[in-house]
């Protein structure tokens, strides 16, 4: 087999292995729609093992992942904005009633997730690439790096952000 692949199938094993997790939930940041994010996450594997072909090691491996996601990412919001219908609910979507046995507490965190997710998702696509990749626990100089803006930059949106998103959730919130 021809060294090259080696080492792209090497580097995507252990990209995949250690920050599969991450891409997966990144990815439900860009889609909510169930079955059009299990595309979007296939697409970013692939795009993911294709780039190793020209990783060098000029950043880490975890800075590299969060680009090529955040890449495929805006392209298909980009993608999506031209061709989806946004108000359509999936049936899918609509069927998930939670049990009402579950640990409320539990439910509670889902439902607060949830509606950090629906908020994000309606962001502009930068200030949403900045939110889910400070979600994801990035620094701002590794949000600079995957996304081009400057170190402070992202550190003013992600300020601006939170207090936007904070502010949403209170008055969304039902009272009891």
């Amino acid at each position: 087999m021809d060294p090259t692949i080696d080492r792209q199938n090497q580097c995507y094993r252990e990209a995949a292995a250690s920050y599969g997790g991450d891409i997966e939930r990144f990815a439900g940041g860009y889609e909510l729609n169930p079955a059009r994010r299990r595309e979007l996450l296939q697409e970013i594997h692939v795009a993911l093992w294709q780039s190793f072909a020209g990783f060098e090691g000029q950043c880490s491996l975890r800075t590299w992942v969060y680009r090529v996601a955040h890449n495929v990412g805006a392209s298909h919001v980009h993608r999506s904005q031209r061709t989806v219908d946004r108000g359509a609910l999936a049936l899918d979507d609509a069927s998930e009633v939670p049990d009402e046995r579950a640990d409320m507490g539990a439910v509670d965190r889902q439902l607060d997730l949830r509606r950090v997710l629906a908020l994000v998702h309606r962001l502009p696509a930068v200030d949403r690439q900045v939110m889910l990749l400070y979600l994801e626990d990035l620094s701002a100089q590794a949000i600079a790096e995957v996304t081009g803006l400057s170190a402070r930059n992202v550190a003013t949106k992600v300020h601006r952000l939170k207090a936007l998103l904070a502010s949403q959730l209170q008055t969304r919130r039902p009272q009891p």
